[in-house]
């Protein structure tokens, strides 16, 4: 279970990487201020929205008839016409799994769309659900898999300590986010490194749970495997709480505790030096997970860059793996790196090593310079 500050680091984190986030405790541990704390901390508006107040068309939008002729309109709650009006905020859904059916719909919509009656909420304000767990509610349930695997759970039991901190303070401060803006150094390399984990264990890339109990938490999926790249390029590649926590939270206890073991053993290079200089990794003798690894990641930052150099000096490390004999692997990310050639970019030699594979995907015409 995350201590405070990795809790306000992880919201941090998924908030800014789009990624719904399901706040879980029992009753009275003080979700809603947690919330209204860290919007406090930025500066934004919060707006909390608790479930067992509000009709179904409170949250959805109330229908009416267009005068307009376009047939029947949803009117927004005055809430969200003042998150739309700020353009940035939270807001907190919470008693997501207690309320009835016809409340969590909309509630739901919210989340995963974004959308509040006929408005879409601006891209600067940051959705957080809360819950508590069914064993502890009354007429508390599960949420549906489909649903569970959308979002990243979070545990949230607040120490002593944290308790007489709040009350101190009125509950006005938080400890302080260590999350991130991502770069894209950043970003190739968790990609990279959940691409490696992958390949090594190709088995935990969907892995629906079985036990029932299971099915209403966080379990490893196409989705919440992309999820989790996008999430942890928000937070420090040294800052394990947080890791660990968006890893359990978002692709299950089992195989987030292996990545993240995965993760700490890889000790995977920087995408941006091996690009720099492919001699940092023996390319003839590294384990094959790794290669992949790197690969993906210095295709991921030549990509996210966009740029002709960029492009340019990606083809570098293929080149030499291809060299090294490592010939599968590279050809591999050379079909992916081709797809990103900018308009006008010249054909680097490294890249010509791959000429006849690329030409015959369609990725090279025959009169290329």
């Amino acid at each position: 279970m995350a201590d405070m500050n990795t809790t306000v680091t992880v919201i941090d984190a998924c908030g800014m990487a789009k990624v719904p986030a399901l706040l879980l405790s029992r009753p009275g541990k003080g979700k809603s201020s947690l919330i209204r704390g860290l919007a406090a901390a930025q500066t934004i508006p919060c707006e909390v929205v608790l479930g067992s107040q509000y009709e179904p068309a409170e949250i959805g939008g109330l229908p009416y008839l267009d005068p307009n002729g376009r047939g029947v309109q949803r009117e927004a709650p005055a809430w969200a016409k003042r998150l739309v009006e700020a353009g940035a905020g939270i807001v907190f859904l919470d008693e997501l799994t207690t309320v009835p059916e016809s409340v969590q719909g909309p509630m739901l919509t919210v989340v995963l769309d974004r959308v509040v009656g006929d408005l879409k909420l601006p891209d600067d304000v940051r959705v957080v659900a809360g819950a508590n767990p069914p064993d502890v509610a009354a007429g508390g349930y599960d949420l549906a898999p489909p649903m569970a695997n959308r979002f990243c759970h979070i545990s949230y039991e607040p120490t002593v300590e944290d308790w007489l901190h709040g009350m101190s303070t009125r509950w006005r401060t938080l400890p302080v986010s260590r999350a991130v803006v991502a770069s894209t150094e950043r970003t190739s390399a968790t990609v990279s490194a959940v691409i490696g984990f992958i390949h090594h264990r190709p088995d935990l890339l969907d892995k629906f749970p079985e036990a029932p109990e299971d099915r209403g938490r966080a379990y490893p999926s196409e989705r919440s495997w992309d999820m989790l790249a996008r999430a942890l390029a928000f937070v420090r590649a040294d800052d394990q709480p947080a890791i660990q926590t968006l890893a359990m939270g978002l692709v299950g206890e089992g195989a987030g505790m292996e990545f993240v073991q995965w993760l700490q053993h890889a000790d995977l290079p920087d995408p941006e030096a091996v690009t720099a200089d492919p001699s940092l990794v023996d390319w003839a003798n590294e384990r094959p997970d790794r290669v992949w690894a790197v690969l993906n990641g210095v295709v991921t930052l030549a990509a996210e860059r966009g740029t002709v150099e960029a492009f340019r000096k990606a083809w570098k490390p293929l080149g030499a793996a291809s060299d090294a004999g490592v010939k599968d692997f590279a050809a591999a990310a050379a079909r992916t790196l081709a797809t990103f050639r900018p308009a006008n970019a010249k054909i680097p030699v490294e890249m010509r090593k791959f000429e006849s594979l690329l030409k015959s995907a369609g990725l090279l015409s025959e009169d290329a310079a």
